[in-house]
């Protein structure tokens, strides 16, 4: 910090590197491809989660509902990756607090 300027020592490193308009834009975040992963490096993960015998919340679910959800996220026909994290995450609380 230098001031109310955070990272001053980072930009003046690159200033050089670096055009100005890089350095003086404000932050930019990025977006994680959460349903790529779902369709998948991390389908099978969700499906033994959200679908298994073994899963903790799949009972508060209508399952019917649940496994249409999961079948049109993983044919892309839509994009539910919002509520599948969630769901994924209390599935996750729940069998390590639960």
């Amino acid at each position: 910090m230098r001031g109310l300027r955070s990272k001053w020592i980072l930009r003046e490193a690159v200033k050089q590197l670096l055009p100005q308009r890089i350095l003086t834009r404000p932050k930019v975040g990025f977006r994680v491809p959460v349903n790529e992963w779902f369709r998948g490096p991390m389908r099978a993960y969700l499906l033994e989660h959200l679908q298994s015998a073994a899963s903790r919340t799949r009972a508060y679910y209508d399952a019917r509902v649940l496994d249409r959800v999961l079948a049109e996220h993983l044919s892309a026909r839509q994009n539910h990756e919002k509520l599948l994290w969630t769901l994924l995450n209390l599935e996750i609380w729940h069998r390590q607090y639960a």
